[in-house]
């Protein structure tokens, strides 16, 4: 699938889905604590930001970006539509939830383009896929042409395993996909568990199990120098967590473990001129 050569130490990327649109108190307190935490420990993340919310909040969203520039802002489409269908099968049941249709897809990825441009003057490159899938758009040319036209150049898309559920390898590096006919797409994925999945499965009152669980994961990450790209979310991120204290103290452990912190966009570029001849 044309993985990537990265194998030099390990990275972390951390991008955010920033996507509570029903309820914008609850994406301001995640920019606080976010921009708390982060310029404490001057770590470097990415906004994958649902249209709406930055519709909801962009006076909030454009001083910050004024305020700070530890932060990447890309998307995560118009109104959290999925790209593609899943079927999740989690052990106890199995669901289905379906995606949107390509002319539908097409519009909510290029009005969030506006909008990213309209409101934070930011030119979009990159997108998470709502939901994440099972080997990402391997399949699914037809989209990524949608995406490439709107000028999408990267993507976080695979992010579900074989049961559409989780964790997802570390196996699956991050890659472009040139056999899709796009050679400077480049997709990233999401790994291991997102924080979504996990805590509501193991209790979102255990916050020590969780950072355990990271903490274990840099570990493994530092040790074998591979690309780390980990999803979470605005609302998850303070849930039962008001500090943010588990991403504090999981990216104080990946600096200490001598991990490179990047934004996805940062992530990109290098790997466009690494590739390069």
């Amino acid at each position: 699938m044309g993985e990537l050569d990265v194998r030099s130490g390990g990275t972390l990327l951390i991008g955010y889905d920033v996507e509570s649109s029903g309820d914008p108190s609850i994406v301001r307190r995640f920019l606080q604590k976010a921009e708390e935490v982060h310029s404490d420990l001057s770590a470097p993340c990415t906004f994958f930001l649902v249209g709406k919310v930055v519709e909801a909040n962009r006076e909030e969203l454009a001083e910050l970006r004024r305020r700070c520039d530890l932060f990447d802002y890309e998307q995560h489409t118009y109104s959290h539509m999925l790209l593609k269908t899943v079927c999740i099968d989690d052990g106890q049941k199995v669901s289905l939830v379906k995606g949107g249709p390509p002319e539908e897809i097409e519009r909510e990825v290029s009005r969030t383009n506006q909008i990213l441009a309209q409101h934070l003057g930011v030119e979009c490159w990159g997108l998470t896929g709502p939901w994440g899938y099972y080997r990402g758009l391997c399949d699914r040319p037809d989209l990524l042409e949608i995406l490439d036209r709107n000028g999408i150049r990267f993507l976080r898309t695979y992010a579900r395993n074989e049961k559409d559920f989780q964790p997802v390898s570390f196996e699956i590096q991050p890659f472009w996909y040139k056999l899709q006919g796009f050679p400077n797409l480049l997709e990233m994925g999401i790994h291991g568990w997102q924080d979504v999945y996990w805590r509501s499965i193991n209790g979102w009152e255990n916050t020590k199990g969780y950072l355990d669980l990271l903490k274990d994961t840099v570990d493994m990450v530092a040790k074998r120098g591979l690309v780390w790209s980990y999803g979470a979310h605005d609302w998850s991120a303070i849930k039962s967590d008001s500090e943010m204290s588990v991403m504090r103290g999981f990216i104080q452990y990946a600096k200490d473990r001598g991990l490179r912190m990047m934004d996805y966009r940062s992530f990109y570029l290098e790997a466009l001129k690494a590739r390069a001849p």
